[in-house]
């Protein structure tokens, strides 16, 4: 088992934490690489692909990468501010990430209500697949945020920004995600 230390290691110049959140992040990085890359191999292969300009509501996409790109805002305020203040701003990152779920459910549901289904074409089934894996990268984040939030009063100061740093990345990685979400499919 490999100790939880906050020093970084010699063998590789970073931390455990930021170690084990780059590692992630990789794992991360072929997973969704793979699903874009079959969205590509889908739709040039496809005679006719809708453009998402005419088939989804750019008015929830841009709403919800709004309140993505504040989600990470507010994470990454917690990296700079003292325990109250990380919780705070923890915290209103959580309201913002559940506004983003909550606004992600309107949309599936409106989509849905107009028989847009994802048996109804490549490109729904295409766009509920990655909207509905990145919906559930928010989820985790929330639950990353909580944790994060919670053990404050557990761990070391250094430990804390270890985790804030962390937490961060993820944050950063989950709005790069959607943004490519966002041009893919509802700008194209």
């Amino acid at each position: 088992m490999i100790p939880y230390t906050t020093e970084p290691r010699a063998d590789t110049g970073v931390s455990n934490v930021t170690m084990g959140i780059w590692l992630f992040l990789a794992s991360e990085v072929m997973l969704f690489g793979a699903l874009f890359s079959s969205y590509a191999l889908l739709r040039v292969a496809a005679v006719d692909w809708p453009s998402g300009r005419d088939v989804l509501s750019l008015t929830f996409g841009l709403l919800n990468t709004m309140t993505l790109v504040l989600t990470t805002l507010f994470v990454l305020r917690a990296r700079s501010s003292g325990h109250a203040k990380l919780r705070q701003n923890l915290g209103i990152s959580i309201l913002f990430a559940a506004v983003f779920l909550v606004s992600k459910s309107l949309e599936w549901r409106q989509e849905l209500s107009l028989g847009l289904l994802p048996s109804t074409s490549t490109f729904l089934a295409t766009y509920f697949t990655l909207t509905g894996l990145h919906a559930a990268h928010v989820v985790a984040g929330v639950f990353a945020n909580v944790w994060v939030a919670t053990g404050l009063a557990r761990v070391s100061a250094a430990m804390t920004a270890g985790r804030t740093r962390a937490l961060a990345l993820y944050w950063v990685f989950v709005d790069l995600i959607w943004l490519i979400i966002l041009v893919l499919l509802y700008l194209t």
